[in-house]
């Protein structure tokens, strides 16, 4: 299967300086691209995300999947 576009968002915990208050849930960061990929290519890329940002916990997925009709 082929995925057209993808987005992977990395959320945790963010550090705020000035209030010296931990900030729940914050996207720390984010990888896209419109370029698209074989889904087998695109998990190898997710694990690697995972790994690197230790983001292992609560992982979410939102698939879209497009019918067209041929008229």
């Amino acid at each position: 299967m082929y995925i057209d576009k993808y987005k992977v968002q990395i959320k945790g915990d963010k550090y705020h300086h000035k209030t010296d208050k931990r900030m729940k849930d914050q996207v720390l960061a984010t990888y896209e691209c419109d370029d698209g990929m074989n889904i087998k290519k695109l998990m190898n890329v997710i694990q690697e995300l995972a790994e690197c940002h230790e983001a292992h916990h609560k992982i979410n997925f939102d698939i879209t999947l497009n019918q067209y009709s041929e008229n």
